[in-house]
């Protein structure tokens, strides 16, 4: 997940909902007509490697929002310092407001007997929302009347105006960005009607969700969309409201916003209007990082994470629109507090979700404060131990052995690794340059290691030779690009997405050059790269941004812009994840995902259209580095 600078994208396309258990894949592959082959002999199935579906209940939310929302220089929130933590406050009420958010556990109680997921209305699912959405705002408005009511007594009581607080300039931006009438605040005897109290609350809800373009399309696109391309707060609620979502309406609207998008298709374009066929969601584990979280594994069971395994896992398996290859979280420092405290099998237990319940590999999240290799450093005194290092008393050392373990097997079993790439997320000041991809030099340097099959996430916005580092934080000047092409350049399985690319899409689009420029350089120089690189949405992240339901179309554009060729694009799409996922050679990976999903018709479509190659095949590609 990567929270870069909010960009805003052209107006979504209406996207139709089919299945991938008919005969050809809807846009693309009629039956009997040729196909649309790579340069690496595998067709344009496009793929997204990398999004999400968690919902509120699955990260620990008043640390969790806090990273998004505070931890941003390059998004700062409008009003300063004290609107962005009344912003962090109101998040957090509508998360918790909404008192039906499904926990794993109970979406596996729900989901026992069906044979495949249900498709939710749209309109429904918006009203959910909008109930906690409202429920946060009447709640932010009751503080402004407080404020009120102080400011007026205080003007009286010796003249003097209190400067206004950042609910009440939060309120002010809302209702403006809203269109509601609202007096500026500030101004002595701003005293609000206590009569109407709640009532401008509703109304900005209204104005978010029951405007007519729902009536043709009730889909998770936003008042920011129609009206206004730069109302990003508003955003931000519409985000919150689809965290209280199930996980099974979360993937329900990543499928109607991104696959098989049919509509508008411009006969023009080279790479068709194909939508996304396989989508790779990545759960997170940032439990034991977060300040307080510990509190969500108090009888140390890890049921908050194996629930959400065991329910995507159910998931995958009942998805008719679209096939769904999953990736585990493995957090080290879990691994490393439960051996400590008599439990060494956790590593085990995320192996099981690869092994025997259709997952397809293994997430990390440097950014939370541990590096891919080398944690002893944080042992010397004045090293700047992590704080949860420290609150849970575990050293750097053990955070090395688990994750040399997990090497062990994933260079063992052929298990790709994503990691997220981008210096964000940080749980801690400045750990966000823990996701520096030279980080991963010492591990590939490791010659059992060395074939590892690593995608490092977030690839395209070259922050670091754009923005200056964050006060306080080891000045970085080399692009994190750069340091994953040198990477690629050595060591035959490393990749790149392009996980949360904002900076070339949307508005964002009339700026892009520079990004496009950045990009094109690299490839220049970096043969590799293009045969490494892959889409991904980052899902639902992506969904802070305004009209994000363009994304997909948006980097198709950006890429055409850039000196790929058309084969190129087209295996940035989908064949290169194809290579990555290991879906092009009847490999472990392959005997794994095929004896899981050997009944499910969304799987046997896709490797019907891949038709995998014999490990001969792909053991005489790789001496010829072509993999």
């Amino acid at each position: 997940m990567n929270s870069t600078r909010t960009a805003v994208m052209p107006t979504r396309r209406r996207v139709l909902f089919g299945g991938l258990a008919a005969t050809a894949l809807p846009g693309c592959y009629g039956q009997g007509e040729g196909r649309n082959i790579s340069p690496e002999g595998l067709p344009s199935v496009p793929v997204d490697i990398h999004n999400h579906i968690f919902n509120a209940t699955d990260v620990p939310i008043p640390g969790f929002v806090e990273q998004v929302l505070l931890r941003d220089p390059e998004t700062p929130v409008p009003g300063g310092p004290s609107v962005a933590r009344s912003l962090v406050r109101l998040v957090v009420d509508i998360v918790l407001a909404a008192r039906g958010t499904p926990t794993a556990s109970e979406e596996l109680i729900e989901t026992a007997n069906l044979q495949r997921l249900p498709v939710r209305d749209g309109g429904d699912m918006l009203i959910q929302d909008r109930r906690s959405v409202e429920a946060g705002l009447v709640a932010l408005e009751s503080r402004v009347d407080s404020a009120g009511r102080a400011r007026q007594g205080a003007f009286i009581t010796d003249g003097t105006l209190p400067v206004p607080t950042g609910d009440e300039i939060l309120f002010s931006l809302l209702a403006t960005e809203s269109d509601i009438p609202v007096n500026p605040v500030g101004r002595a005897g701003n005293i609000r009607d206590s009569a109407r109290a709640g009532n401008q609350a509703r109304q900005i809800a209204d104005a978010i969700y029951a405007d007519e373009a729902f009536r043709d399309d009730p889909s998770f696109k936003s008042l920011s969309e129609r009206k206004n391309p730069d109302l990003s707060l508003i955003q931000t609620l519409m985000w919150a409201g689809l965290l209280t979502r199930s996980r099974v309406d979360i993937l329900g609207e990543l499928i109607r916003l991104y696959a098989h998008q049919t509509a508008k298709a411009d006969t023009n374009d080279p790479l068709g209007s194909n939508g996304i066929k396989v989508f790779s969601p990545s759960l997170v584990d940032f439990t034991y990082w977060l300040q307080d979280g510990q509190v969500r594994d108090a009888d140390r069971s890890g049921r908050d994470i194996t629930d959400q395994i065991d329910l995507l896992s159910r998931m995958a398996l009942l998805e008719r629109g679209a096939l769904i290859l999953p990736f585990a979280p493995f957090c080290p420092l879990r691994a490393a507090f439960y051996r400590k405290n008599g439990n060494p099998n956790w590593l085990r237990t995320i192996q099981k979700s690869v092994d025997f319940q259709g997952f397809a590999g293994i997430k990390l999240y440097p950014p939370m404060g541990f590096l891919p290799l080398g944690n002893t450093r944080f042992d010397a005194p004045g090293s700047g131990k992590p704080r949860a290092l420290q609150e849970l008393g575990i050293t750097g050392q053990e955070i090395d052995n688990e994750l040399r373990a997990l090497y062990d097997w994933c260079a063992a079993e052929d298990v790709p690794i994503k990691t997220h790439g981008n210096n964000s997320l940080g749980a801690d000041a400045c750990t966000g340059q823990n996701a520096s991809a030279a980080n991963w030099k010492p591990v590939l340097e490791t010659k059992e290691w060395s074939g590892l099959r690593l995608n490092i996430a977030h690839f395209g916005g070259f922050d670091e030779e754009r923005f200056r580092t964050a006060p306080g934080c080891p000045i970085q000047t080399q692009a994190y690009e750069w340091q994953a092409a040198a990477l690629i350049a050595k060591y035959n399985n490393v990749y790149v997405d392009l996980g949360y690319w904002t900076d070339v899409t949307g508005s964002n689009r009339d700026q892009s050059q520079e990004i496009i420029d950045l990009l094109d350089n690299l490839l220049n120089r970096s043969e590799n790269l293009k045969s490494r690189l892959m889409y991904g949405s980052d899902w639902t992240m992506l969904g802070r941004e305004n009209q994000h339901a363009g994304y997909y179309n948006d980097v198709r554009k950006a890429l055409k812009e850039s000196v790929l060729e058309k084969s190129d694009q087209i295996a940035i799409l989908g064949a290169n994840a194809l290579r990555y996922l290991g879906l092009d050679r009847r490999g472990k990976q392959f005997k794994r995902l095929t004896g899981y999903f050997k009944a499910a018709p969304q799987f046997n479509t896709i490797i019907t259209l891949i038709r995998p190659s014999s490990n001969l095949l792909a053991v005489a590609r790789d001496a010829l580095n072509q993999r």
